[in-house]
């Protein structure tokens, strides 16, 4: 029981949190040690994070495929246009559209009772071994019709448009066709026909006599077919389901059709494609650079400590964030580590690969590094990339992407993955990952150990603010007694000096 100083007249509990505040200094100074590990590692996991990025940029470029990308180019891309992969085969190429393919479509004539069917029950289908029966319920209207055919899913998209029912399949091809049966023909028109080119079950070449038969078995009939799209390419008739078509590792859309004109497709490297991965890979890297150096020369600000749960209550949150900037600077002010990093990087960057038998640098394609004051960053002449490129793309391949045995015969885009893939490993032992449910990093090995030390000095800060409540409550329990006994002797006295007038 905590008994305050009414009897002595002092502010136990102002003494009692003085004396506890005054004990609590060497466990924020453990708490704020914490904090700062725990900012450091949050910097160093940000640091990885953008090592990764341009990593990613690296081993891109490290990789054949960003250097043999093609590009395809189209006289008329109102007839069509082309996109061609790294293994088409460059030239020049003379095509004629003379029809688009088309999907099988139907409209049947205006029904009358659009809005109120009589029952009913057709069959409709893309063969005639999938057909699906449509059931019409009497008062049903057209457009219920319409989303019945579309719930069934069986690749017909079905609309009304004026009374009529449209009906349209979602492929292309002469071999996509529409089936249905007379009950449907007698509801929304068109005309059954039997299609002489389907195989007659157990006959090679029917006959005639064969051919009636199956006619005159059949309910199901071809109500409309589509059509393929018809292209020559460099004199070459060819035929095709859909208006999407591959050649030669080119793939052209189809866009309109004119039998009279003739769209030339060139297929030749694309420059600018690597232009515009080089010109990232050179941004990425000196935005890299430029922080990376910012961090190591970054100012500390050793009066501004990491805030208490205390400290911040008496702060606004802008204050707070203020604050807080300040003692988050020169965290990894002249770090090891990132210093390493930027040498190692310089060293890939610098170093000349051997490309057939000859030095390739990257100043031989454009780019250059800056003064010494700019800490190694990197200037692209975009014109000259174009012109090696263009003039001797082997040695530029070669220069990103060739690997070797010995650090001379490699890429500097494959040195640079091997670098920063160490750069990544060192980082992460340091400071772990914030995916990892349990961090055995070094900086979270100590985070664990700082909480723990800050556990037990909560336990004898409490154990001591109970000695001290004790202590003062034991004082004022005795000064209560000796009061009360001073009570009782002046009572004693008074009526001794009564009794003897």
């Amino acid at each position: 029981m905590r008994i305050s100083g009414l009897s002595s007249g002092l502010d136990i509990d102002q003494i009692v949190s003085d004396l506890v505040k005054a004990q609590r200094i060497p466990l924020d100074r453990v708490y704020q040690q914490k904090i700062k590990t725990e900012w450091k590692r949050d910097a160093y996991r940000e640091v990885n994070t953008k090592l990764l990025r341009f990593r990613n940029l690296a081993f891109d470029l490290s990789l054949q495929g960003a250097f043999l990308k093609k590009s395809a180019t189209s006289s008329r891309t109102d007839i069509l246009t082309a996109t061609a992969s790294g293994q088409a085969v460059e030239g020049k190429y003379e095509v004629k559209v003379k029809q688009l393919a088309a999907a099988a479509r139907f409209v049947s004539e205006p029904v009358d009772s659009a809005d109120n069917m009589p029952s009913g029950e057709f069959r409709i289908g893309l063969s005639k071994d999938s057909m699906t029966s449509i059931e019409i319920q009497a008062g049903d209207s057209l457009a219920k019709v319409a989303a019945k055919i579309n719930s069934a899913k069986i690749g017909i998209n079905a609309v009304v448009v004026n009374d009529q029912l449209s009906l349209t399949t979602t492929a292309t091809g002469e071999n996509v066709q529409i089936y249905a049966d007379q009950a449907f023909t007698n509801l929304f028109g068109g005309e059954l026909y039997f299609d002489p080119q389907e195989q007659i079950e157990g006959e090679d070449e029917p006959t005639v006599g064969a051919l009636m038969q199956k006619i005159g078995d059949s309910e199901d009939y071809t109500l409309v077919k589509g059509t393929n799209a018809e292209v020559e390419i460099n004199g070459i008739q060819a035929s095709f389901e859909s208006n999407t078509i591959e050649f030669s590792g080119i793939t052209v859309k189809l866009l309109s059709a004119d039998p009279s004109a003739t769209v030339n497709l060139e297929i030749g490297p694309d420059v600018d494609a690597v232009v515009e991965k080089v010109k990232e890979f050179v941004n990425v890297y000196n935005e890299l650079v430029g922080e990376l150096n910012g961090l190591l020369r970054e100012e500390v600000h050793r009066d501004y400590q990491p805030l208490t749960e205390e400290q911040k209550a008496a702060l606004s949150d802008k204050e707070i964030e203020l604050w807080e900037q300040k003692a988050k600077s020169g965290l990894l002010r002249s770090d090891s580590m990132l210093s390493s990093v930027l040498s190692e990087m310089r060293l890939a960057l610098g170093a000349a690969v051997e490309v057939d038998g000859r030095s390739v640098t990257l100043k031989d394609i454009g780019i250059t590094t800056g003064a010494w004051y700019e800490y190694g960053r990197l200037y692209l002449d975009e014109d000259k990339l174009r012109e090696a490129l263009t003039e001797d793309p082997d040695a530029v391949r070669g220069l990103f992407t060739q690997r070797g045995e010995t650090n001379k015969e490699t890429g500097i885009a494959a040195r640079l993955t091997s670098a920063l893939d160490q750069a990544n490993r060192r980082i992460t032992d340091t400071a772990g990952r914030a995916s990892d449910y349990y961090d055995r990093s070094f900086l979270g090995n100590r985070i664990r150990e700082y909480e723990s030390r800050i556990s037990d000095m909560e336990e004898r800060l409490l154990r001591y603010e109970e000695r001290q409540w004790a202590k003062f409550t034991a004082m004022e329990q005795a000064l209560s007694q000796l009061y009360a006994q001073s009570d009782w002797l002046y009572q004693q006295l008074g009526a001794l000096q009564g009794g003897s007038r």
